[in-house]
Parts: structure tokens; sequence; C-alpha cells
């Protein structure tokens, strides 16, 4: 969560600033760089997790701000996590 939360998770852009990745684009759509807020909320290719984990949030957090503050929604952003199997 803490890495998220500070854009350091081992996700392409903030792999690629540390030079462990040749490119910062999302490997999965390869359309963006895969930021914290991309893989959260825009990546197409977790869509489908997406779609799970907004029906078990309220509406307002699905912003990537309020996912990672809000208590509520801890644990089913966890579950997000591990669906996607990418961290």
């Amino acid at each position: 969560l803490f890495q998220l939360c500070t854009g350091r998770a081992p996700l392409n852009k903030h792999l690629h600033r540390i030079a462990k990745v040749p490119s910062p684009t999302c490997q999965k759509c390869r359309l963006r760089e895969e930021s914290v807020h991309h893989f959260l909320t825009v990546c197409p290719a977790y869509a489908r997790q997406r779609h799970k984990l907004q029906n078990e949030i309220v509406p307002r957090a699905s912003h990537p701000k309020n996912l990672l503050n809000d208590r509520k929604c801890i644990k089913p952003l966890f579950r997000f996590i591990a669906s996607t199997r990418r961290l």
C-alpha cells in the first residue's frame, strides 16, 4: 500500500526510472506508461477485475487517491491487486 501511495510500486513507470526495465510502457495494453493511476483505473487489460472492485466500493472511492486512503477500500483493493497477478 505504501508503495502504491508513493508511486514506488513495482510497475513499469517506476521500474524504468530505476533502470530495471527498458520502457515505462504497460506491457499488458501497450497504450500508456504503467503508473499507479494507469494500473488502478485505466488499463483495459484489468477491466474485468476493476469492474468487480468498483462494485465492492462506493463510487467516489474509484479515484486512486480515495481508493488508497479510504479504509473501506483496502480489502477490495488488495483483492483487485491479487486478481490481476501483477504485483
